[in-house]
């Protein structure tokens, strides 16, 4: 299958971690290093053609064969090492898409694969509607605890992803060769911000969809409802609109206001102001916001990009949201938020008196020992209920 690679450099838990402590902070993201490699396969014809490229992996048994055409010239050497494939690992495959395989199985005998893109260059056909969804990671306890649950209960058919590895990890053996997915194996640096910056614009990658979702795997989701129908990533992206251009879990008040960037999602327009900021004509031109594309080398410089990125958005005009109830409680949240608020609602007890409930958010901050039992039970129930992405979206 065809290869395409993507040179970047990345992040370790995210500046999302805006007042976590240090250690805590270092202890969710090692750093490592590695070089960057890409992967990708077909996507059945009754979802939109997808532009991701693909994956250098077998294809599983549940999917028909796809021929594997030479590794492209400009996938052999990437950062001065050599270009290469992680070796699927079936057994673990199958233990963390036991759920969902069944389900892929018989959807597959009844489809035949499309042709695929070869490079995942800004085609010249008008961008697909197909969902970008970017997951980063960097190999913690909590973190791989967390992977393996989003590929239990996250993947699904209708969005495309592109799994974010910073730093050297066997975690890779564990996401699925599918269709849609592809891996970024890359070195730890630059936080995940400047992580998602690199993929996104490497050959104007980002330029191939409309909509997106930029994650991390320092949260634990999608959790819901036995009664809710809907698909995750839809209850984000559907919170996009002509003036919200900016969606996350919740928001932060410290400094100001601020949606927290464990989780965002956003569409063409919120995308480029994040990644090309308009200029400020009061401003110096060192005093500029970057936006997220820049390679942020210290915990302060990536949350300090983390808390303007909002205030971009919000400075041409949009305006932002996030899943939280407390912010559709008044209309004035923000205007409050800035003036002290709550501050930072994902601690224990810090989310007025109680906590921030996974229903309200579908995911949740699974390393701040927000209410443990409460996470045990709701990954214990979602696990043994078998609950699947590719039956919702």
């Amino acid at each position: 299958m065809g290869i395409h690679t993507i040179v970047i450099v990345t992040s370790d838990a995210g500046p999302n971690q805006t007042h976590e402590a240090h250690e805590a902070h270092e202890s969710d993201r090692r750093r490592h290093n590695s070089r960057c490699v890409v992967a990708g396969p077909a996507i059945g014809p009754s979802q939109p053609a997808s532009p991701i490229a693909a994956v250098g992996k077998e294809v599983p048994i549940a999917n028909p064969p796809i021929p594997k055409p030479p590794l492209p010239s400009e996938a052999t050497n990437i950062q001065g090492g050599g270009a290469h494939i992680a070796a699927p690992n079936s057994e673990k495959e199958a233990a963390v898409e036991q759920s969902a395989k069944a389900k892929e199985a018989a959807a597959a005998s009844t489809k035949a694969a499309t042709p695929q893109a070869t490079a995942a260059k800004a085609p010249s056909a008008p961008p697909t509607d197909r969902p970008l969804i970017l997951y980063a990671y960097s190999e913690t306890p909590n973190a791989r605890t967390n992977l393996i649950f989003f590929l239990a209960h996250g993947l699904h058919q209708s969005a495309d992803f592109v799994f974010v590895m910073n730093g050297e990890s066997s975690a890779t053996s564990l996401i699925p060769n599918k269709s849609n997915i592809r891996i970024v194996q890359r070195e730890n640096d630059c936080y995940d911000l400047g992580a998602y910056a690199e993929v996104l614009t490497k050959d104007d990658f980002y330029k191939s969809y409309q909509r997106y979702i930029l994650m991390n795997a320092s949260i634990r989701g999608p959790f819901l409802p036995a009664w809710a129908s809907g698909c995750w990533s839809d209850m984000y992206l559907g919170k996009i609109t002509d003036k919200v251009k900016l969606v996350g879990m919740t928001g932060n008040c410290q400094p100001i206001f601020h949606v927290q960037s464990m989780i965002w999602a956003t569409d063409r327009t919120g995308i480029e102001l994040l990644l090309h900021p308009p200029a400020d004509p009061k401003l110096p031109a060192d005093k500029q916001e970057v936006g997220i594309n820049s390679c942020f080398h210290t915990w302060d410089t990536a949350v300090h990009a983390e808390v303007y990125a909002t205030q971009i958005i919000l400075s041409a005009g949009y305006e932002a949201s996030v899943m939280m109830s407390a912010f559709h409680a008044k209309k004035t949240f923000v205007q409050d938020c800035d003036k002290g608020g709550n501050g930072d609602a994902l601690w224990n007890g810090k989310y007025y008196g109680t906590n921030v409930h996974p229903y309200e958010t579908v995911f949740m901050k699974s390393n701040r020992d927000i209410d443990p039992i409460l996470m045990t039970r709701l990954t214990e129930w979602t696990d043994g209920g078998g609950y699947s992405s590719y039956d919702h979206c």
